[in-house]
């Protein structure tokens, strides 16, 4: 379903938030996302219950529960009938959120359609499944699509670098040489399996009507058909799956599994803006966001473009999401059927965790579509270690040259062989890593050994990138196509 909110009601009330910025707590304006408000906002919850109750009422006309002509006068109602203000008034007089609801859709209708508006339900029937619905939709039309538009336009960015070459660093320091498209498709091959999860955990969201304890004996009561064939009809209207063996609430795995599919997508983005801002530290200087014009890189030093994006996403960002989730655990525990600690945290951290994950996936596409790729720099910062990064290539090399001449030399750790000789250079700061192995004895028959091709792979080390450029070629078709069946 598209957003419960027209576009020009969320852009009035979202310019509205933003005119008491300087009043408002920081996570309801400086950090508020627009587009999610049309989904995971109270409004937005307040329409996705009303739909539940006409869509409930329609089934009950349906199968002759209900008068035809009730259930037709409740399915006409809408928010503009029973406004979320209207219930929440209600709601503050007689400290009931559900039942504000119920007595604001009762206003609108004739006596007889009064009483049918809320059958045998208990609160979190039509709320859980309206939390449901909103996350389900907001998931579809929003995270989804963003989060391909993102991982598209990180693909397009690197389309000209797949042969792009780059040290590959593992703690931050220089290891062996990869290119700039194998280190973003690492990237991506983080996220792919989170959004495939997230996809899978959509489709797992449940609702319920099972009522007070979730033993439909209100339903058994009230109607003539029974509530599996009830659930049936309804559940197929409103595309969701049915929760089984309910409580008063809707099990809380279908929400954890969700919202912990979402940070993994997001956790996959913030290490991609950590990268990016090491790869902009002065020292590196590989890549860089592309900054605004009129961007302020520092209060003091005039000269700085700091990385604030990367800085959101990779910090601030993901470390409120985070929070959001160790709350959300807390509610896998409830006193018997049901109890109302769990009511603050899925206000709260449904909207809250949707609207950060949503902010920090929008700034990444953005990211990625403008950042800055160095190649010079790169092939510059190759050469710092003066040869060194040989080492791994040159001792692998090495071993097996042993090996296959273990008649002759016995056993030789070519690790340690080729370790100290490099720790000699790094430790004497003097002469060339490539000097030193050419009067190494050993290592000259090694060399020796192999043919050209194999020899300038260990020596030259912009060769030594394996399958990089056809692994990225393979995946790009791969998760392309993957990509496109997502939301289809």
């Amino acid at each position: 379903m598209p957003s419960q909110i027209p576009q020009e009601e969320i852009d009035s009330i979202y310019d509205t938030i933003k005119s008491v910025k300087g009043y408002s707590l920081n996570e309801a304006t400086r950090y508020l996302e627009k587009d999610p408000i049309g989904y995971l906002s109270s409004e937005a919850i307040h329409s996705y219950v009303l739909y539940y109750l006409t869509e409930y009422a329609t089934t009950l006309g349906e199968l002759g529960e209900i008068p035809l002509s009730v259930a037709e006068e409740i399915q006409g109602i809408t928010r503009k009938d029973v406004p979320f203000k209207a219930a929440d008034d209600y709601e503050a007089k007689i400290g009931h959120d559900m039942r504000g609801v119920v007595k604001a859709f009762q206003d609108v209708l004739g006596n007889e359609a009064k009483s049918f508006v809320y059958p045998g339900f208990t609160t979190y029937d039509p709320l859980n499944t309206a939390q449901s619905l909103a996350l389900r939709d907001f998931g579809r039309e929003l995270i989804i699509p963003k989060t391909k538009e993102y991982v598209y336009n990180l693909m397009e960015k690197v389309e000209d670098h797949i042969d792009t070459v780059m040290m590959g660093r593992t703690h931050k320091q220089h290891a062996t040489v990869t290119t700039v498209a194998h280190w973003a498709y690492e990237i991506i091959g983080g996220i792919i399996p989170a959004l495939r999860n997230y996809d899978h955990a959509i489709s797992e969201l449940r609702g319920k009507a099972s009522g007070f304890v979730g033993n439909n004996a209100a339903r058994k009561l009230l109607f003539d058909t029974d509530p599996e064939k009830i659930d049936k009809l309804f559940f197929e209207k409103i595309g969701l799956e049915r929760d089984d063996m309910t409580g008063q609430t809707v099990h809380h795995y279908y929400y954890q599994n969700y919202l912990q599919q979402l940070s993994g997508i997001c956790a996959g983005i913030a290490k991609f803006a950590e990268d990016l801002r090491n790869y902009q530290q002065t020292e590196v200087g590989e890549m860089a966001e592309k900054a605004l014009s009129n961007q302020v890189g520092s209060s003091t030093g005039a000269h700085k473009l700091n990385p604030i994006k990367s800085e959101q996403m990779a910090g601030m960002r993901i470390r409120q999401m985070k929070a959001y989730l160790f709350a959300a655990f807390d509610d896998y525990i409830t006193d018997f059927q049901r109890d109302l600690r769990d009511s603050a945290n899925k206000r709260i951290c449904f909207h809250g965790m949707g609207n950060m994950a949503y902010g920090t996936i929008k700034i990444a596409s953005r990211v990625a579509k403008n950042m800055t790729i160095r190649k010079e720099k790169m092939l510059q910062n190759i050469g710092l270690t003066g040869g060194l990064i040989i080492a791994e290539p040159l001792q692998n090399a090495l071993q097996r040259y042993i090996g296959f001449n273990s008649e002759k030399y016995g056993f030789i750790d070519a690790h340690e062989h080729v370790r100290e000789i490099s720790r000699s250079i790094i430790d004497s700061g003097e002469g060339s890593f490539l000097d030193a192995i050419r009067e190494d004895e050993l290592i000259t028959k090694c060399l020796n050994s192999l043919d050209d091709e194999k020899r300038e792979l260990i020596l030259v080390p912009e060769k030594y990138i394996g399958d990089s450029i056809e692994a990225v070629e393979r995946k790009k078709q791969e998760w392309t196509e993957e990509l496109e069946k997502l939301t289809a």
